[in-house]
């Protein structure tokens, strides 16, 4: 006999003379078990249920002490406590990705360079915004303190370097002498000298108080993506575009040596705290340690599927961090070289997201070619697989799951089809056919066919079981950006660069209509769930609703300010979600066509190696309770129960018999202290995301009813 219902029964009862226990023991103890930290609840925005996953990444930093790791990336900087990998805090402000950050001397203060073109100092034990330096007029791409802490330089897109007074936040000098983009700034260890580099393939030497110009380093191949000064400052090490590493003399402005064993570019370089060792982390997917003195290869990295963007060692010299875009870091022995420990969860940049049909998972393609599986009510990883094309990872353009959730369809980058076992994580078919690649893929309502549209222009049909073609449909001119099967399955929808949305008859591959109307390019289309109307999104900043049968347009939703790159209708076709390259997610009446809520908090991340996607792709959950919302910086999960129809009944009315009785009351008090903001549960009657006590309570105030 479980006891625990008729324990808090009874104690609910006892409320009445007991009133000082629940005040001062029980109800605190509901609602701490019941508000337990987690990183998916950590500063969400408004109308927010949850994010899965925690954005991508760009810089990672080690606090002076060595006992934080700040992760920079599309979401905001993620704190962590590095003997736990526990996130401690999660600083959001910038509008836009975070580019770089740099700890102070002290360890107190971060500093923060963004998309936004602002440059910020955060308070790192409180999580708040101290200062914020708006005189960039494009993306700040490096920071960097001093070595006393009191000057901050930071370089940007704006071909310029900037001095902060870090106290007063006021700009102390501006040097001009790069010709394009600057990425990267470094102190030299007496603080006397500043070192940038740059897009216009200069490394530049100022004195620091005079704002002279001390030397210019040239003869680069590429791009100087990174620089850092040797402890002892007479060395400067740069990583660059072509993949080589050049170490030069400080004092005369001679190059020592040229390391070359990167085959791709050189993001990240960082020296040893004696100066022995250089690390570096390269776009071929690899960590190099380098002898310094020698220029001999020390050691290489192994297990970094993707490229690597940033490399940190700690201010013992014991460990490398590394980040690359698996989204992952890894932290490594330097003597070793094995890998100590790894922090997931970073998974951004998404393109596409479909729940399964029974709304349990989650699946997310990003720009790294992972396609991620999500338990949607734990907002944990289920498994995540690797879309790849001769070993290297592609983007992942448009998933979706199979109507019976068993199987796994993506379109990549890379112009294949996947289809995977959604249980054993295994591969059932490759299909190729698209010469180039594949913007989106749709199954049937059957299962048994699966349409891919390409940036080649054609529209594919498969049959799903065996892989085999069956016909192709070519009158889009330009690329073909979304296909969507009518829910009888007889038509396919889709919209193309031509500004055209075509119906197409599923079984004999003709054209039955051709919808005209948007004034450039349809990115999105989608059938409400009765297939009397089409929703189309298109690159002219509209939503229009169709009439299937007569193709009459019914509606032109207008309010985005820029590209709605995704619509999607509710379960029972009321509402249509949009989302748009404005960063916002906008529900519509389907039927009056009026706007009913806009929710906000997604954030840019435009960066030179891949497009502004912002808001990519949004979906419903099967019971409408949900809206997710895949961008660039990570995934929303959005609560859209208050916007569905009221109902008569009595939300006290647990189990939906009709009546507020006893039976009512065990069920909530069995589901006590759990937390229930992800999925929802009857039991979290006052739809606070905990059950406890109120909600026990309210039941019982409404008993009879």
């Amino acid at each position: 006999m479980n006891i625990k219902p008729f324990f808090f029964i009874s104690i609910l009862f006892s409320t009445l003379t007991l009133p000082f226990f629940f005040l001062t023991f029980a109800l605190p103890f509901f609602l701490q078990n019941g508000m337990a930290r987690d990183y998916t609840l950590i500063r969400l925005p408004d109308g927010a249920k949850a994010r899965l996953g925690k954005g991508s990444i760009s810089d990672i930093a080690y606090s002076p002490d060595g006992t934080r790791l700040a992760v920079a990336g599309g979401l905001g900087v993620w704190i962590y406590d590095v003997q736990s990998g526990d996130e401690i805090d999660l600083l959001i402000g910038h509008h836009g990705g975070v580019s770089d950050i740099s700890f102070s001397p002290d360890g107190q203060t971060l500093a923060s360079g963004g998309w936004d073109d602002t440059v910020r100092l955060w308070d790192v034990n409180s999580g708040t915004l101290k200062h914020t330096f708006t005189e960039h007029s494009d993306a700040a791409y490096s920071v960097s303190f001093s070595p006393d802490g009191q000057t901050l330089a930071s370089g940007s897109a704006d071909d310029t370097v900037r001095l902060w007074d870090v106290d007063s936040g006021t700009l102390k000098h501006t040097f001009t002498g790069h010709s394009q983009s600057v990425y990267s700034v470094s102190f030299s260890p007496d603080g006397q000298t500043l070192a940038s580099g740059g897009e216009d393939r200069t490394i530049l030497l100022w004195d620091v108080h005079t704002g002279a110009l001390k030397h210019t380093f040239t003869g680069h191949w590429g791009s100087v993506r990174d620089i850092s000064f040797s402890p002892d400052g007479q060395t400067l090490a740069s990583g660059h575009e072509n993949g080589t590493i050049r170490l030069w003399d400080v004092d005369s402005g001679s190059l020592k040596d040229t390391l070359t064993g990167h085959a791709y570019n050189v993001y990240s370089v960082a020296f040893s705290p004696d100066g022995k060792i250089l690390a570096s982390g390269g776009w071929d997917r690899t960590i190099l340690l380098w002898n310094v003195h020698t220029g001999t290869l020390k050691e290489i990295f192994t297990g970094n599927l993707v490229r690597v963007l940033s490399v940190a060692i700690s201010p013992d010299g014991q460990t490398l961090a590394s980040g690359g875009w698996d989204d992952t870091i890894r932290l490594w022995a330097m003597d070793t070289g094995t890998l100590k420990n790894t922090i997931t969860g970073h998974a951004g940049g998404v393109h596409s997201v479909s729940f399964s049909p029974n709304g349990q998972k989650l699946i997310s393609g990003d720009r790294s070619g992972f396609i991620h599986v999500w338990d949607i009510h734990t907002r944990t990883l289920n498994h995540t697989f690797a879309h790849t094309f001769v070993g290297h990872p592609q983007a992942v353009l448009s998933v979706s799951f199979s109507p019976d959730g068993q199987t796994l369809a993506c379109g990549g980058e890379d112009g294949f089809i996947r289809l995977w076992d959604i249980d054993t994580g295994t591969s059932k078919h490759t299909i190729i056919g698209h010469s180039q690649a594949v913007l989106s893929v749709s199954f049937s309502p059957n299962g048994q066919m699966l349409a891919s549209g390409g940036r080649d222009g054609s529209i594919r049909l498969w049959d799903v079981h065996t892989g085999a073609f069956e016909h192709a449909l070519t009158n889009h001119r330009g690329k073909v950006h979304d296909v969507s099967f009518s829910p009888d399955g007889q038509m396919l929808a889709s919209g193309g660069d031509d500004r055209n949305v075509r119906l197409w008859d599923v079984h004999t591959g003709m054209l039955k209509h051709t919808i005209t109307g948007h004034s450039q390019a349809v990115l999105s289309v989608s059938f409400s769930p009765d297939g009397k109307t089409l929703a189309s999104g298109s690159d002219d900043n509209t939503i229009q609703l169709w009439d299937v049968h007569t193709g009459t347009l019914n509606h032109t939703l207008t309010g985005h300010t820029y590209n709605v790159y995704s619509v999607s209708f509710s379960p029972d076709g009321q509402m249509l979600a949009s989302g748009g390259w404005d960063n916002t997610i906008r529900l519509w009446d389907v039927h009056t066509g009026t706007l009913k809520h806009t929710f906000t908090g997604h954030k840019d991340y435009i960066d030179t190696n891949f497009p502004p996607i912002n808001v990519h792709s949004v979906v419903f959950s099967p019971d409408g309770q949900m809206l997710v919302s895949g961008g660039i910086d990570t995934i929303y999960v959005w609560d859209t129960s208050t916007f569905l129809p009221n109902t008569e009944a009595l939300m006290e009315d647990i189990n939906g018999d009709g009546v507020v009785n006893i039976q009512d009351l065990v069920r909530v008090a069995a589901r006590i202290g759990q937390d229930v903001r992800i999925g929802g549960d009857p039991a979290d009657v006052n739809g606070d995301g905990v059950i406890n006590i109120r909600d026990l309570m309210q039941v019982a105030g409404a008993i009879g009813n």
